[in-house]
C-alpha cells in the first residue's frame, strides 16, 4: 500500500471512530437529525417520532395517559408521540427490576430507586442528562436553580445527573403523611373527648371493643384500631413519636446516624403496641393486610364498623355517608414521659422518577418534550389537577371543588398521572392558589393550618435525600435484605405475641453479626459527604 492509501485508511479509521462516538454520546444521532429536530420552538421534530416510557400509574387516574388534559398539553404540537407501558403500583418493582434485569429496556423509564439510577448510570444503561438539561430544559434549570438542593438529590457521586425528579417544595409537605384517624361519632357515644395521650387512646379503643358502636345489636364484630404492618401511610408509624422516636430504619440527632430499630425508643413503641394488640384493640389483618384491603375494610357497609385506622386523610374512605365521621387528634399523642414529636419530612420528592435509557434515538427531542412538564403552571396542572384550577385575571388560581360524585382525591387525579410522572413544584406556584378552606370537621394533611399545627412538634432527624456510590449501594444491598426482613419478622412478632424485653439483648447480638454496624456507617459516610458537598 503506498503512503497516500495508508493515509486515507487512517483518516477513514479516524473518521468512523468519531462518528461511532457521536452515535455513544445521547446527542446529535442521526435517527434525530433526520427527525428534524428543533432546538427550540414547536415542533420539536417536523416528522412524528414515538417514545416509549414504561411506568406505573394510579389506580384512581387509570392507563390512559394520552387522554389526560395534562399530557394532551404537554404532546400538543410537538409531533413527539407517548406509547405508554403502565403497571400498577403493586406490581411496578418487580416489573422494572425485571426490565433492567433483562435489558429489553424502553426509551424511558419511571419511578426508580437511587440506587438503581447510579447503578444504571455508572453501567451505561442510563445516559447522563446534565449537557441536554443546560442546553435543551430550560424550565427545568430554573427549578434547579431555585432549589439546589433538588439539583444535590438527583446529582450522583460521579457528577453526573441521571435522572430528573418529580419534586413538590411546597412548606406543608414537610408533616407526615401517617395520621390517626378516631371516629369522632363513635367518641360520642362512649362519653369520651378525642385522646391527646396513648392512655386516652387506648381507653377509647377498649370502650370501642366492648360496646356495639355500629348498632347492629352485636358488640362482638367492630373493629377498635387498623392499618398495614410496615406501610409508611398506613402503619403504626405515627404512634412511634408518643415515645420519642421515628419510624425509619435510619434518623439523624446532633450529626450522628441511628438505626432506628436497635433503640430503647423503638422497644418501648413495641411494647405499647403490643399492650393494645394482646386486649384484642389492633385488628390482627393489620399485619398482613395491603392497603387496598384496608381501604376496602374502612369503606364497606352501610356503617362505619372500625373505631380507628392509620391513613394519609378520612378522605379516603369511599363511603361518603361516614366519611368524616372520622377526625384526627393531628398534634402526636403524648406518650408515658410526655414525648409527643412528629418527623420534619424532607419535601417530597422522587429523585429518580424520569431516566432516558441508552435505546432512546432521541435524547434531545426527549428532554425538550419532558422539560414542558417543568414550566411552572404545567406543574401546578400536574400536582394540582388541570379540573381543580381557574386562572384569574390578578394571575392567581382558584380551586375549583370536587363534583358530588368525586372524592376529593379523585377529582384531584382526574386528568394527571399525579405523583408518577415529573413536575417541578414550587412555594411561589402554592402561594398563587386560592385554597379552599377546610369544611367544618374536614381538615387534613392537604391543608397548611395541618402543617402549622405540627411545626412546634417537628423534629429534623429524617435521613435526607442523597444518592450514595455504586459501591456504597452494593454495600447496602449487602446488608439491608436480611436486615430488614429480620428486624420486620421481630417487630411482627412482639407486636402480636409480645417477649420483646427477654429476647431483646440477643436480638442486638444478631443484628451485630449481621453486619450492622457496616451497615449504619455506609450511612453515616454518604451523610458526612453530602453535608461537606453542602457546605461547599
Amino acid at each position: 500500500m503506498n503512503m497516500r492509501n495508508k493515509r486515507a485508511g487512517s483518516m477513514a479509521a479516524v473518521l468512523s471512530a468519531i462518528l461511532l462516538l457521536a452515535g455513544c454520546s445521547g446527542g446529535g444521532d442521526s435517527k434525530g437529525a433526520s427527525a428534524g429536530f428543533h432546538e427550540t420552538g414547536l415542533p420539536i421534530v417536523d416528522k412524528p417520532i414515538s417514545l416509549t416510557i414504561a411506568g406505573t400509574y394510579d389506580e384512581r387516574t387509570g392507563t390512559n395517559w394520552n387522554e389526560l388534559e395534562t399530557i394532551k398539553e404537554i404532546n400538543e404540537g410537538t409531533n413527539v408521540q407517548i406509547k405508554w407501558n403502565l403497571s400498577p403500583g403493586t406490581d411496578w418493582a418487580t416489573k422494572r427490576n425485571l426490565i433492567i434485569a433483562s435489558g429489553d429496556l424502553p426509551d424511558v423509564l419511571l419511578e426508580l430507586s437511587s440506587s438503581q439510577v447510579v447503578t444504571g448510570g455508572a453501567d451505561g444503561m442510563f445516559i447522563p442528562l446534565e449537557d441536554l438539561i443546560e442546553k435543551y430544559a430550560p424550565n427545568l434549570t430554573d427549578f434547579l436553580n431555585k432549589y439546589p438542593e433538588v439539583r444535590q438529590a438527583i446529582t450522583a457521586p460521579d457528577g453526573h445527573i441521571y435522572s430528573l425528579p418529580m419534586a413538590n417544595m411546597s412548606e406543608y409537605k414537610h408533616a407526615d403523611g401517617n395520621t390517626l384517624w378516631v371516629n369522632k361519632e363513635w367518641l360520642k357515644k362512649v362519653g369520651l373527648e378525642m385522646p391527646k395521650t396513648t392512655e386516652e387512646l387506648t381507653k377509647a379503643l377498649e370502650a370501642f371493643k366492648t360496646m356495639d358502636m355500629d348498632g347492629d345489636g352485636n358488640p362482638n364484630n367492630e373493629i377498635p384500631l387498623t392499618g398495614v404492618f410496615g406501610d409508611a401511610q398506613y402503619g403504626f408509624g405515627y404512634l412511634f413519636g408518643s415515645f420519642n422516636t421515628i419510624d425509619e430504619t435510619f434518623i439523624v440527632q446532633d450529626d450522628k446516624v441511628v438505626f432506628v430499630r436497635a433503640t430503647e425508643e423503638f422497644k418501648n413503641t413495641v411494647k405499647y403496641l403490643h399492650s393494645l394488640y394482646e386486649k384484642g384493640l389492633i385488628d390482627p389483618d393489620s399485619m398482613t393486610q395491603n392497603s387496598t384491603q384496608l381501604i376496602a375494610k374502612i369503606s364497606s357497609g352501610k356503617k362505619a364498623s372500625v373505631g380507628a385506622f392509620f391513613a394519609w386523610s378520612a378522605d379516603q374512605i369511599t363511603n361518603a355517608d361516614y366519611r368524616w365521621d372520622y377526625g384526627s387528634p393531628m398534634i402526636p399523642l403524648a406518650g408515658p414521659d410526655g414525648s409527643q414529636i412528629t418527623p420534619r419530612n424532607n419535601l417530597q420528592m422522587t429523585p429518580g422518577m424520569f431516566v432516558i435509557t441508552k435505546v432512546n434515538p432521541y435524547p434531545e427531542a426527549t428532554m425538550r418534550w419532558v422539560d414542558r412538564a417543568y414550566e411552572p403552571e404545567m406543574s401546578m396542572k400536574l400536582r394540582e389537577g388541570p379540573n381543580r384550577l381557574k386562572k384569574l385575571a390578578d394571575g392567581t388560581y382558584d380551586t375549583i371543588p370536587n363534583p358530588d360524585n368525586y372524592t376529593a382525591g379523585e377529582w384531584k387525579v382526574k386528568e394527571t398521572p399525579y405523583n408518577d410522572f415529573v413536575y417541578g413544584f414550587s412555594q411561589e406556584m402554592r402561594d398563587k392558589q386560592i385554597l379552599p378552606k377546610a369544611e367544618p370537621g374536614q381538615l387534613d394533611p392537604d391543608f397548611d393550618e395541618w402543617y402549622e399545627a405540627l411545626v412546634p412538634y417537628m423534629k429534623p432527624w429524617v435521613y435526607p435525600n442523597i444518592m450514595f456510590t455504586d459501591a456504597q449501594y452494593k454495600s447496602i444491598e449487602q446488608y439491608q435484605t436480611d436486615i430488614k426482613t429480620y428486624t420486620d419478622k421481630m417487630e411482627a412478632q412482639w407486636i402480636a405475641k409480645g417477649g420483646i424485653d427477654e429476647e431483646w439483648n440477643t436480638y442486638l447480638e444478631t443484628l451485630n453479626k449481621m453486619g450492622l454496624s457496616d451497615y449504619t456507617k455506609v450511612y453515616q459516610d454518604g451523610y458526612d459527604t453530602n453535608k461537606a458537598n453542602l457546605a461547599k
